[in-house]
């Protein structure tokens, strides 16, 4: 599905206010993790009151970029009693190994590293319907 382009901005109302950038760099607050800083960012930014829209890129390159920084903050405090395999996720989902990845991928499973390995967390609710 293709990205809207946007011309006028929906937040303060301004027409022709929307300006599209790219290589944006953004810094959140993940609750209980720390700071974050995710760089090469695009969508449409207001000129008039600075707020902006992303593309479903940025969106899920930041998803990701959280998913990841979460998984390896996790990897510390987590006890391996506390792991699954991928293959033991995805029997308990009836999903593929590849859904069970994309799902981490994208921040719908919890998971921590294991070295470079990604294992998701036993218990957690996952809602993939």
């Amino acid at each position: 599905m293709k990205d809207k382009k946007w011309i006028d901005c929906p937040v303060c109302g301004e027409t022709n206010s929307m300006v599209f950038k790219t290589d944006v760099s953004e810094n959140f607050n993940i609750k209980d993790y720390g700071n974050l800083k995710i760089n090469n960012i695009e969508g449409y930014y207001c000129k008039n009151c600075k707020d902006g829209i992303l593309t479903k890129k940025s969106q899920n390159h930041i998803n990701a970029a959280i998913a990841e920084f979460k998984a390896k903050k996790d990897a510390e405090v987590t006890v391996a009693a506390d792991l699954i395999s991928v293959d033991e996720m995805a029997k308990k989902l009836k999903l593929s190994r590849q859904s069970i990845h994309k799902m981490m991928n994208i921040g719908k499973i919890r998971y921590v590293f294991v070295g470079d390995i990604r294992l998701p967390l036993k218990n957690q609710k996952v809602s993939h319907k």
